[in-house]
């Protein structure tokens, strides 16, 4: 008799409610419930079939749901439930719900770098997932596919979390919960948001082959053109940004901003110089005029023609080492090259607005490798 129905039906079910009848039409197997059904049957009903030689259907109604235990004996047995893992609907209790760092991105490149860097650190050290806008800048210039989800709706919920000021590694960021979804308001510039996770962000932010290829073909037409006949290879190649433009305003000088000055490039030659030979150096401003008076006569520098900011971003990126004066675009060049950076200590006026948006060492903005003069 237990032969004739399927696993989840009680004892009780079976006593109340079969009815037999012979040779019934449109019958329709029931199989096990450890196997794909042959068909669907009406809500609470079930029909088997026999493979007998006088075909035998049943009909059950209102049955006991799936997940009921019966036994062989059903004389004596009491269901118990045990539901199957197949049919559960509902998440388990422990399993924690997915949630989300979620980041609009801002003008810039630097910047968006930054943004993204830094909201991708926090998102992966607390277990969650990514989400910014789709950023057509950083996906022209970046293998950054997979990094982050673009489904902005998953973001309609989240809680906004602002950072006191741009240029520290805040706890509230740093140490956001996983338990809600939230919204980063702020620019993130501390490397220490992602360090932890920096190989994987070095991944994501390797240059697609076309702006590479680009780059290479800059940088090669400029160094046959100043050393017609010689390999770049036998050469010591050391990127030099310098920023001014923007900094120049008078708005910006009161904030704060700084500049470089030409002696700074000197006292940072003359490092490089004392650890290096056979230098050259590659040099990209927002200021050629003021760049190529300040070189003028240094037949080992090259001075770089502006072009697309990604595609110079890829040049000094192939840098063996980098001076860089200010700025978030010096600041990833350098981080690309990952050799000796030389940085301006002084890159903020003593007492400034501008200057108390850091830490007073500056150790959440630069890292501990790089040589401030």
């Amino acid at each position: 008799m237990s032969q004739l129905y399927p696993r989840g039906f009680s004892a009780a079910a079976k006593q109340r409610f079969i009815k037999f009848t012979n040779n019934a039409p449109n019958v329709k197997t029931w199989k096990d419930n450890n196997s794909q059904a042959a068909g669907k049957a009406a809500p609470n009903t079930a029909i088997n079939k026999l493979g007998s030689k006088n075909k035998i259907t049943a009909t059950i109604t209102n049955v006991t749901p799936i997940g009921t235990t019966i036994t062989s004996n059903t004389k004596n047995t009491k269901p118990t439930t045990a539901i199957p893992h197949s049919v559960r609907t509902s998440t388990p209790a422990n399993v924690k719900k997915k949630t989300y760092v979620c980041k609009k991105n801002s003008d810039g490149l630097g910047n968006k770098i930054y943004m993204f860097a830094a909201s991708y650190g926090t998102a992966r050290r607390k277990n969650m997932t990514l989400v910014m806008k789709n950023d057509a800048t950083l996906r022209a210039t970046f293998n950054i596919e997979g990094a982050y989800d673009t489904n902005w709706n998953l973001c309609k919920d989240a809680k906004t979390i602002s950072e006191p000021s741009c240029c520290r590694a805040w706890p509230n960021i740093y140490n956001v919960s996983n338990e809600k979804t939230v919204i980063f308001n702020g620019y993130l510039q501390s490397y220490k948001y992602f360090d932890d996770h920096r190989d994987e962000v070095r991944k994501y932010l390797t240059f697609r082959s076309n702006v590479l290829n680009e780059a290479n073909n800059k940088l090669n037409n400029l160094f046959k053109k100043q050393y017609p006949g010689q390999n770049k290879e036998n050469r010591t190649l050391i990127g030099v940004h310098i920023r001014r433009g923007d900094y120049l305003s008078s708005y910006s000088k009161n904030f704060g901003y700084v500049t470089a000055s030409k002696e700074y490039i000197y006292r940072a030659q003359k490092y490089m110089e004392s650890k290096y030979s056979n230098i050259t150096y590659f040099v990209c401003s927002n200021d050629l005029a003021w760049t190529n008076d300040v070189l003028k006569g240094q037949t080992d520098a090259i001075i770089v023609p502006m072009g697309p900011a990604h595609v110079d971003l890829a040049l000094l990126s192939l840098m063996d080492h980098m001076i860089m004066t200010v700025g978030t675009y010096g600041f990833w060049a350098s981080w690309f090259v990952n050799g000796t950076t030389i940085y301006l200590r002084e890159f903020a006026k003593p007492g400034s607005v501008y200057s108390k948006l850091f830490d007073k060492d500056h150790f959440d903005t630069i890292p501990p490798s790089w040589i401030g003069l």
